[in-house]
């Protein structure tokens, strides 16, 4: 069995078939090169609805038509995680909206309303679960005794969903959508929970969210992307229109991690790098890049050291994504959706903060 697991799908801008007639031609060598394997996954950023309004708090909401889940299918893609940060953006309505989109479209979900999937690819028994972490600042997480939203990254929910993976006698493929973006390094208790559960288990952890690619590190039978980086995206304007977030060359590029699993084991992966260049996508050699980031997750030698240079890479993206946040920034953003935004993410921070310690060493 041949996966190839991709990064962020957002169907907005050059990839929305209702701004760009041309949006097939462009995605037309990712296209074909996906069609080649068993089974495709993606994480799906956008909301698929046609609603116009949302009261969700956000510094920046993403949506695109319904009719664009034709492009899903033109990638081969059958199945996507709706854990992440985004597909709450229009509210309880834009997220039911794309559940019955893809439902219409024959395309599988999970990682939402509690949902996984179990599937039997070319004999080998899988499952696909998703997972989105307080320190993305979502909407709609999955807590208390709530059974509907996105599904909340907590070590119980981990570790719940794989002993149900190996009571089935599945290998478990796993979407997080965790840590910070602007960065090629996870943050260091996301890396330790990471290792806890691949040491462990046989598992699949493929991360979204931060926008660019991480490394990669092998435990065993399983195996850890920390980060696939954009599958597709392009620039966000903000609901309000007083924000614009552009693409960097970081951005623009990413990779499809292709696993084979056969007979419960992983046989072989690869890593296919491809780059936004012009009106198309190419295919290049990154095994150099994500091997010097792996590399520095093997051989951390000071925690502080590590967070500070991680912390250090997001300030300057950020200084030249947005300029210097002087008062006349904070002015200009002071509105109903960046207040409260602020607020929220105030609340969530103290959550996740009581999450790390379980992160850390799982006690």
């Amino acid at each position: 069995m041949k996966l190839a697991l991709l990064g962020d799908i957002a169907l907005i801008g050059k990839y929305d078939t209702t701004k760009n007639s041309d949006v097939r031609k462009r995605l037309k060598h990712l296209s074909l090169k996906l069609e080649e394997y068993d089974f495709v996954i993606g994480n799906l950023e956008t909301p698929l609805t046609n609603e116009t309004k949302t009261l969700v708090c956000k510094s920046m909401h993403l949506k695109t038509s319904t009719i664009n889940a034709e492009l899903l299918k033109y990638l081969h893609i059958d199945a996507v995680s709706l854990a992440n940060n985004h597909v709450y953006d229009y509210g309880r309505k834009g997220f039911v909206d794309t559940i019955n989109t893809l439902n219409n479209n024959n395309i599988e979900w999970f990682g939402a309303n509690l949902k996984y999937l179990t599937k039997v690819i070319n004999g080998e028994k899988v499952s696909f679960s998703g997972y989105c972490c307080y320190s993305t600042n979502a909407s709609g997480y999955i807590e208390g005794n709530k059974q509907k939203g996105i599904n909340l990254l907590n070590y119980n929910n981990v570790m719940k969903q794989i002993a149900i993976d190996k009571d089935n006698d599945s290998f478990s493929i796993m979407s997080f959508h965790w840590g910070d973006e602007h960065t090629n390094y996870p943050k260091y208790e996301h890396k330790k929970f990471a290792e806890q559960i691949a040491v462990n288990n046989d598992v699949v952890i493929c991360g979204h969210h931060p926008h660019v690619i991480q490394g990669i590190q092998k435990f065993n039978n399983s195996l850890v992307a920390y980060s696939l980086g954009n599958f597709i995206f392009d620039d966000c304007t903000s609901i309000t229109g007083g924000l614009v977030l552009k693409q960097n060359e970081s951005n623009k590029k990413s990779f499809i991690l292709e696993i084979e699993i056969k007979e419960g084991q992983i046989i072989d992966h690869k890593y296919l790098g491809f780059k936004e260049e012009g009106e198309q996508f190419v295919f290049y050699d990154i095994e150099d890049e994500i091997q010097e980031l792996s590399n520095t997750l093997n051989k951390i030698e000071s925690i502080d050291i590590y967070e500070e240079n991680r912390r250090f890479q997001i300030d300057n993206v950020r200084k030249e994504k947005f300029g210097d946040r002087n008062l006349n920034w904070l002015i200009s953003r002071m509105n109903y959706y960046s207040l409260g935004a602020y607020i929220t993410a105030k609340v969530r921070r103290k959550k996740y903060l009581k999450e790390v310690p379980r992160f850390l060493d799982g006690s």
